[in-house]
């Protein structure tokens, strides 16, 4: 169990996942009446509690971990000490990913909060038929600060930490080959230039004066929140010389 939950809850589309009160409370909602999805659920966070800084979004690096690792292993490799779940050849080793990049963590998160709401499945402009959630949106937005701050090391640890859980032993440890693209200087030039040209003087107000909502994700919250990972405190265990991974779309099969 992923999430720590029955499983009925999940394995029966049609169950009321809008009516159980621990599976609100990962996605933040706090009204079964008005239900209003936040930007970045608690379910992102270290130990389910959402940090209202942003500071430690994706912090909960174990649950995407094993979202990625159950598409890429197989789910019996949740419950196998090998990265590779029974004896056919896995997705993993299909397409030789040895390495999570930006848009597979944004895509683990969308499908976990997409596993905990009320959504039977992804309508085709990428918005909830019931939670009106806009899953397409939240993907570009998560995507983006991933890319941006894909150097950053906290970033580069949650990523180490992917890593090795998914992969193990497979898990590519050189850096990719300096031909491949990086997005990088060019997404912080745009959204610097965005920045500049802007009027709206609530750019720069304080986090918690923002509502963390799903229609609030307007471009100006993704240079707060990559500012906010700027400041994000090392995790714990993990080796300062964790590598250092250049954003590759091309080698991103989940995209």
């Amino acid at each position: 169990m992923i999430f720590d939950l029955p499983s009925k809850y999940f394995t029966d589309i049609s169950y009321d996942r809008a009516g159980v009160p621990e599976i609100q409370k990962l996605l933040g909602v706090t009204s079964a009446t008005n239900p209003t999805y936040t930007t970045f659920p608690p379910v992102l966070f270290p130990d389910l509690i959402e940090d209202k800084s942003l500071k430690t979004v994706f912090g909960n690096w174990k649950l995407l971990a094993q979202i990625l690792k159950a598409a890429l292993c197989g789910v019996t490799s949740l419950h196998q000490c090998s990265s590779h779940g029974g004896g056919a050849h896995t997705n993993s080793q299909k397409w030789d990913i040895r390495q999570v990049m930006p848009g597979s963590i944004a895509w683990a998160a969308i499908i976990t909060i997409f596993f905990l709401s009320p959504d039977t499945e992804f309508s085709g402009p990428g918005v909830g038929k019931k939670s009106n959630i806009n899953y397409k949106e939240l993907f570009y937005n998560y995507k983006r600060v991933l890319v941006t701050k894909w150097k950053s090391k906290r970033i580069k640890e949650i990523v180490t930490k992917i890593n090795n859980y998914v992969f193990g032993a497979a898990a590519r440890t050189s850096t990719i080959d300096a031909d491949h693209e990086d997005h990088t200087d060019a997404i912080n030039q745009a959204m610097a230039a965005l920045d500049v040209d802007s009027d709206d003087k609530s750019v720069d107000a304080p986090t918690h004066s923002t509502p963390n909502t799903v229609a609030a994700a307007e471009p100006a919250f993704v240079p707060r929140l990559i500012e906010s990972i700027s400041g994000m405190s090392a995790l714990s265990n993990i080796d300062e010389s964790g590598t250092d991974i250049v954003p590759d779309t091309e080698t991103d099969p989940v995209v």
